[in-house]
């Protein structure tokens, strides 16, 4: 199940602002003609060469939990001069929050102008209680400085002792802190990409649920949009692909399509077809023009590809290139089996690496 984004969703003139002040932050171009983009780093789909990258470079592994992707952004309003937190999703909707950051000077002062990635997850404790966490993998924007050209690893380090510490001492201390928020901020476990038989192990324990793993490399700099060295392995089976549904037509049918981008907008990739139950379903609650639907792939279907869930938090279908990407990495199908046996090799390398000897 997936969590809905607390908090109030941020209207005009107020999110132009926002955005601008957020893109300003990562150096990206701002245009008076149009909106600046999220800006967040996205996975490729993990196909049988990225094996050979994972022996070639240093990369940290992690679950990839089943949750919504976020920003988060401390900053200060520049008109009241308070601090204000907002979650910031993939259709670069902003809604503000109560979380602010305790500075890592001054636990009772808050940041601002750090942005950092995460994952928003409903965990399930033993009790029963559904509790919201966000975990955190990525510090990109730290009080003003950029860090998208530091390594990962910095970074990592910056959100350690700069934002989680400062918070989890002030949560420790106040009471009432902690009590005043909307969930809990965690850091996302990681481990060396060799330890990722250790991964899948400990995924039969997590207590929200998962769909793969995800590699990131420990040196590259933060990618806005598609980024080459953060790989989303999922099985083969569970590969989803995020298309705009359009439909019904005057015949009664569904169609789906793409994003290409530019002027194309969506292009139509096919038709899509519905089981007698869905089909029902949608009789009596029509879905919405519009709407992004993620689905998995099923090659005994008409079409191919089967109805898995609604996402409202995305507003443009997956780019024709993720299709093709996430296409390549079903026809691969690189199992659990075939990456955890490459998890002595990649050890052997990397620490060939460390001791400065290169393999020819």
């Amino acid at each position: 199940m997936l969590p809905d984004i607390p908090g109030r969703p941020v209207t005009e003139p107020q999110l132009r602002d926002l955005r601008v002040h957020v893109a300003t932050l990562f150096g990206m171009e701002v245009s008076d003609r149009r909106d600046p983009r999220f800006p967040g780093a996205q996975p490729v789909s993990f196909n049988k060469s990225h094996l050979s990258l994972l022996q070639e470079e240093n990369f940290f592994v992690s679950e990839k939990a089943d949750g919504i992707r976020c920003l988060l952004v401390a900053t200060r309003d520049a008109r009241t001069g308070k601090y204000d937190t907002f979650l910031v999703d993939r259709k670069n909707s902003y809604y503000q929050i109560h979380m602010p950051l305790p500075h890592p000077e001054n636990i009772h002062a808050y940041q601002r102008d750090t942005v950092l990635d995460g994952e928003l997850v409903l965990d399930v404790e033993e009790d029963g209680r559904h509790v919201l966490k966000f975990y955190l993998f990525d510090c990109m924007i730290s009080m003003g400085t950029s860090l998208i050209e530091k390594p990962f690893n910095k970074r990592l380090g910056r959100l350690t002792e700069h934002v989680l510490k400062p918070y989890d001492r002030r949560y420790r201390e106040d009471r009432g802190f902690g009590e005043s928020l909307p969930f809990k901020l965690k850091l996302k476990p990681l481990q060396l990409a060799y330890h990722v038989g250790q991964v899948f192990e400990d995924i039969p324990k997590l207590k929200h649920k998962n769909d793969g793993v995800i590699f990131t490399s420990q040196e590259a700099p933060y990618t806005i949009g598609t980024c080459q060295k953060m790989l989303k392995w999922k099985p083969s089976e569970e590969n989803t692909v995020d298309f705009k549904l359009e439909g019904p037509d005057i015949d009664g049918k569904y169609w789906i399509y793409l994003w290409r981008g530019g002027r194309e907008g969506h292009v139509l990739h096919g038709e899509f077809h519905l089981d007698q139950e869905l089909a029902e379903e949608w009789e009596r609650y029509p879905p919405g023009y519009g709407k992004i639907i993620e689905c998995r792939y099923d090659p005994e279907w008409p079409g191919e590809w089967r109805f898995s869930r609604f996402r409202n938090d995305k507003e443009n279908a997956n780019h024709e290139t993720v299709y093709m990407s996430i296409m390549d990495s079903i026809r691969d199908n690189v199992d659990q089996e075939t990456i955890v046996s490459h998890a002595g090799v990649i050890r052997e390398q990397w620490k060939m690496r460390e001791s400065g000897v290169r393999h020819l």
